[in-house]
């Protein structure tokens, strides 16, 4: 669910690198440059995914089958409740890509470089986390399907959890972190929240 942001967050620094550079950002030479590309590509073209899944929500409400995730507190359909928090992560993730250039610009990241392991720490726990942290409250906000209450706490309890974890440790993240918090959430079904 979550360490794709990890390697989101990296990819969008090495993509202004490779852009500054004047290479384009999707034929970079080095294997890290190829699939921070990739993971770059894969948020693009999530959020432009995105954008047609919001015409075809509003198609949804209209016949009423993605009624009940609003304010009225009836519970939506599963079906429903993924979308709905897919979208938010999706939304999130280009917020977070856009955070990204800015927080690189202002604390003067050379983007005409590989990031210092320094600099990915700091992009990571500026940057990253409170994303990630706000895509938790609000899927928590959502109103889950009825019998899922649990499960849905489940995650977004997993995840906050472990973005405690992740903010009191030292050093780069590795695949470990957030790692039970994406697993939770591909095992209910979500896609770009479990990617």
């Amino acid at each position: 669910m979550y360490m794709r942001k990890l390697v989101l967050a990296l990819a969008v620094l090495l993509a202004l690198a490779a852009i500054v550079a004047g290479c384009g950002g999707g034929d970079s030479s080095s294997s890290a440059g190829s699939t921070s590309s990739d993971s770059a590509s894969s948020a693009e073209s999530g959020s432009s995914e995105e954008s047609s899944s919001d015409d075809e929500s509003g198609s949804e409400d209209e016949s009423g089958s993605d009624e009940g995730s609003d304010d009225s507190g009836v519970a939506p359909t599963k079906a429903a409740f993924i979308k709905e928090a897919d979208e938010i992560c999706g939304n999130e993730d280009a917020v977070m890509t856009e955070e990204i250039a800015d927080f690189a610009k202002e604390n003067n990241i050379n983007t005409e470089e590989e990031p210092t392991e320094d600099q990915q720490i700091e992009v990571f726990h500026e940057v990253v986390l409170p994303n990630i942290a706000k895509q938790a409250e609000e899927i928590a906000a959502l109103t889950p399907p009825a019998g899922d209450e649990e499960t849905v706490e489940d995650i977004t309890d997993t995840l906050s959890s472990e973005i405690q974890e992740a903010e009191e440790a030292d050093g780069i993240p590795d695949q470990s972190t957030l790692e039970e918090a994406s697993k939770k959430a591909k095992a209910y079904g979500l896609k770009t929240c479990g990617s």
